[in-house]
């Protein structure tokens, strides 16, 4: 029987055989993207990809953005960064501020910030947020734009109510195992507002201090969507649903 389909709505490729596993366990993958390059080597694997994978109708879904900690590296090129590739991306991000592991001034992490916040909406896009300690200054600039916003590894329980009132989404991983804020937020934001994610291998192992294979992703994210439907009180089933649809709506697929 095949499996559910998921959403890793945010995930970062270490190496290429990773995308293959995806495919193989019936995961959709919204790779990480820092750069052109970056784009175009994954895009070039998924191709070749395509032509052995019994999923070769899925498409390549990706976001592309300027990490906090790549501010500096980007500051005088945020438009180059982008260039022509935006306008094929379903998504712009990670972007935003970090307070905790990023040593780079915040008045260039908000200003390579604000200048992607500029080309999502000249280009209508969604926005993957990176809020690490700099919840209330992130929520005080997007405040006044018009876009969807998909709050990524929310672990903070203050300003909750302000990005649920905001109609942002928030993708959920395997803190949510683990970190009573992030249960926090499940319980509170509307199910139609939540996400899957992994944040990539070496997150999985970051959190866990455990070593973890690409084979491990089908079941980590099995194991959320359980916790979730457990804390939402809704049967599982129809969790699957909720989130795949979730998903579809913020890729555009039909």
């Amino acid at each position: 029987m095949k499996k559910k389909k998921i959403y890793d709505f945010h995930t970062h490729i270490d190496e290429l055989n990773t995308i293959g596993k995806y495919y193989e366990s019936n995961i959709v993958p919204v790779i990480n993207c820092q750069n052109e390059d970056e784009y175009y080597e994954f895009k070039e694997y998924f191709e070749k990809l395509k032509e052995k994978l019994e999923y070769a109708n899925e498409e390549f879904y990706f976001s592309i953005g300027i990490h906090p900690n790549d501010s500096l590296k980007y500051k005088k090129d945020v438009n180059d960064v982008y260039k022509d590739i935006v306008l094929n991306s379903p998504i712009i991000g990670e972007i935003g501020m970090d307070g905790c592991w990023c040593d780079i001034s915040f008045d260039v992490q908000e200003e390579v910030f604000r200048k992607s916040l500029d080309i999502a909406k000249k280009y209508s896009k969604p926005v993957i947020l990176h809020t690490k300690f700099m919840e209330k200054k992130i929520f005080d600039i997007i405040k006044d734009y018009e876009l969807d916003f998909i709050v990524h590894w929310y672990s903070c329980d203050n300003y909750i109510d302000e990005f649920i009132e905001k109609s942002c989404y928030f993708t959920i991983g395997p803190a949510v195992l683990v970190d009573e804020n992030v249960r926090m937020l499940v319980k509170r934001a509307p199910i139609d507002r939540l996400l899957l994610e992994t944040d990539g291998l070496e997150a999985l192992e970051w959190l866990f201090k455990k070593k973890y294979r690409a084979d491990d992703l089908r079941s980590v994210l099995e194991i959320v969507c359980e916790e979730i439907s457990l804390l939402k009180n809704i049967d599982i089933d129809r969790t699957y649903s909720i989130l795949q649809k979730n998903s579809e709506k913020l890729l555009k697929i039909k």
